[in-house]
């Protein structure tokens, strides 16, 4: 499809169905869908667009198509989305030069696709996993991102972490010989070596920025991420004052699996970024007015 992925192609628009769904080809080669808000929506359309990175190596549905779900319920709340492939994964062919702000480049192209299709100059960004990770990192650097939506998004192990953490192994044997023999064994990668965490300084640092700027975070964290993070207070506790801020709503579901794999899980996710958008991002006067028509 794509016969010089390193270069940036022209906006391409392929297939629309009836639910204000269609399929782009934008950037350097880029495949996503972008799903337009609902004119019958509550308030009427936003000004706020949200852009949903790939989970890992999963297609842009998401696991188990959440983020499809996902985009529907919140096109039908009245703001546009697009999950797009990144380069490399699902149907985006694999970037040539990579950099190291590929991402970025990515992320500008995507902005730049909706506001085209939309008109929508204000972004949240979000992802699960390594979709998170590239979310916040971007978040810092674009002042357009008014939001982020972090599902197991970056964390850092606390004295209080480790006090939850060992607590209830200190009366089992059997935890205690598989701890030994972890100790004895060749060092080999651990999960959070395949995260793309910024120094714990540096994001302390950044997401102080993001709340002096007003940027909107929801910071969710499934039994996933027991690795690293197992209490609400622990984002806090790692990250200082900005961690705290009235627009930082941080929650753990330690009963929800981390690809959300129940339909329950993925229906309650659904319902919870929808009514954060809703209750962060309302629509504006002007919006109101202009969506009322004449």
């Amino acid at each position: 499809m794509i016969d010089r992925p390193g270069e940036l192609q022209a906006p391409e628009r392929r297939i629309s169905n009836g639910l204000g769904e269609s399929v782009h080809r934008f950037g350097a080669g880029l495949i996503g869908v972008l799903h337009r808000p609902h004119a019958q929506a509550r308030g009427g359309a936003r000004n706020t667009a949200v852009i949903l990175f790939n989970a890992g190596l999963v297609h842009r549905a998401g696991p188990y198509r959440g983020y499809v779900r996902l985009a529907r319920a919140l096109a039908a709340a009245g703001f546009a989305v697009l999950r797009f492939d990144q380069a490399g994964r699902g149907d985006s062919p694999t970037a040539s030069p990579s950099t190291g702000d590929r991402h970025q480049r990515e992320a500008q192209a995507a902005m730049t696709l909706i506001g085209a299709e939309t008109g929508a100059m204000r972004f949240v960004l979000g992802g699960i996993c390594s979709g998170a990770d590239d979310a916040f990192h971007i978040a810092v650097r674009d002042r357009r991102v008014a939001g982020a939506i972090l599902l197991d998004g970056p964390g850092y192990r606390t004295r209080g972490f480790w006090i939850r953490h060992l607590l209830p192994r200190l009366f089992s044997p059997r935890r205690w010989l598989s701890l030994a023999r972890r100790l004895r064994a060749e060092k080999t990668p651990g999960l959070l070596d395949y995260r793309d965490f910024p120094e714990r300084a540096d994001a302390a640092r950044q997401l102080a920025g993001l709340v002096d700027r007003g940027v909107r975070l929801l910071c969710l964290y499934t039994s996933g991420s027991y690795y690293y993070f197992n209490h609400a207070g622990q984002f806090a506790a790692a990250l200082g004052r900005a961690g705290r801020a009235p627009q930082v709503r941080v929650e753990l579901w330690r009963d929800c699996e981390h690809t959300f794999y129940l339909r329950r899980e993925r229906e309650r996710l659904v319902a919870r970024v929808t009514d954060w958008m809703l209750e962060e991002f309302p629509a504006s006067s002007s919006e109101r007015t202009a969506n009322a028509g004449p």
